[in-house]
């Protein structure tokens, strides 16, 4: 298995540097913390350079807060110069692991995503329930062959264990200095359980829960020889014509997560027929049609109202709004959604406008 020695002298390149902090800002203009970087960019990015160089790199304190959606999270954010560090650091490990990765593997990763997901997902049922064909007794044409094991992993960000994901990044990484900043880097959040988690919220968590997790991937890809397998985060499924089958690779994936110091959540893990839909990634899909889920709908509604006031408030522009709405727009078209985008719309439309009319009168 090829290693890599000579990193840092990649990851501290001036390039680097200068991707990871236009990488950092995107979409991210209307903070007071990025125009404050940004006003002397330059220095402060050879300031940054020097103490990675040196060592004396420390991260800031993460800030914590709470979002209920309706599931209670304990969201972390990092300072925007620490944002900038997480992307100096990927930019270096993703090519590298990338290739690593297995097709059906969608979270944070160029190229993938919640539609190609979706997409695979709807694949995968058309060729297990052999093109739409019934169950016996049908009451509905969504009431289709097959079934799908349906599974989540318990507090998965809370419970990475750091020394196990170093020592699979260690299997590929040799280079002691660029271990040195992710062991920073993970050591920086608190869990209250030493040694133990990674923050929500953070670019570098999301992409080392694709490294931990790989290790999931291969086991059901090429130990289990699950042909329809797809997983976004820790949110996995699998596809089968048998129940029985499922039921025994849910007891063999069980046994080999304890390997990883992971359990599956005893009340989201379930064995489901097809036909009575399946929740994944925001929509509940059947063999003919999707329907996004109201909890979903919360979401993207709160967001899109406290974007409308920022911009009242002049803290963003107009396009942030509509690139938000596009954004929306554009994921939720793949369910049967048509009247709900059009309100939405409306909605957004209606409130530019006021505001609109509102500056002109001051």
């Amino acid at each position: 298995m090829k290693t890599y020695n000579c990193l840092f002298q990649e990851l501290i390149s001036l390039k680097n540097f200068e991707e990871a902090y236009e990488k950092a800002r995107k979409r991210k203009s209307f903070s007071k913390e990025v125009q404050n970087f940004q006003e002397h960019w330059r220095l402060n990015l050879i300031g940054l350079r020097k103490e990675i160089m040196t060592k004396t790199y420390a991260p800031q304190p993460l800030k914590t807060f709470i979002l209920r959606d309706p599931k209670t999270r304990v969201i972390c954010v990092s300072s925007f110069r620490d944002r900038i560090v997480h992307h100096i650091l990927v930019n270096v490990l993703q090519p590298i692991f990338e290739s690593r990765f297995i097709f059906d593997s969608y979270a944070s990763r160029q190229g993938k995503g919640t539609l190609l997901a979706l997409e695979r997902f709807d694949n995968f049922v058309r060729k297990v329930s052999c093109n739409g064909m019934r169950v016996h007794d049908a009451k509905s044409a969504n009431q289709v062959l097959g079934y799908v094991l349906k599974a989540d992993i318990k507090h998965y960000f809370e419970t990475v264990d750091q020394k196990i994901l170093l020592g699979i990044l260690q299997k590929k990484i040799k280079d002691v200095d660029v271990l040195w900043l992710t062991r920073i880097i993970l050591e920086n959040y608190n869990s209250g359980n030493l040694g133990k988690g990674m923050p929500l919220g953070n670019w570098t968590s999301q992409f080392f829960a694709n490294i931990y997790l790989n290790e999931l991937d291969q086991f059901v890809k090429h130990q289990l020889r699950a042909k329809y397998y797809n997983r976004y985060v820790d949110d996995f499924l699998i596809l089968h014509h048998s129940k029985i089958q499922l039921k025994d690779w849910k007891q063999k994936i069980a046994k080999f997560l304890e390997s990883l110091k992971l359990e599956l959540h005893p009340q989201k893990t379930t064995i489901l027929p097809l036909g009575r839909g399946v929740s994944f990634l925001g929509f509940r899909c059947f063999y003919h049609h999707k329907l996004v889920r109201q909890r979903n709908l919360r979401k993207v509604k709160s967001k899109l109202t406290s974007l409308l006031e920022y911009y009242s408030e002049h803290v963003c522009e107009k396009e942030e709004v509509i690139n938000a709405l596009q954004g929306w727009n554009a994921y939720a078209m793949h369910g049967n959604t048509y009247r709900l985008r059009q309100r939405l719309v409306n909605f957004v439309e209606a409130e530019l406008e006021l505001s609109r009319n509102n500056k002109r009168q001051h």
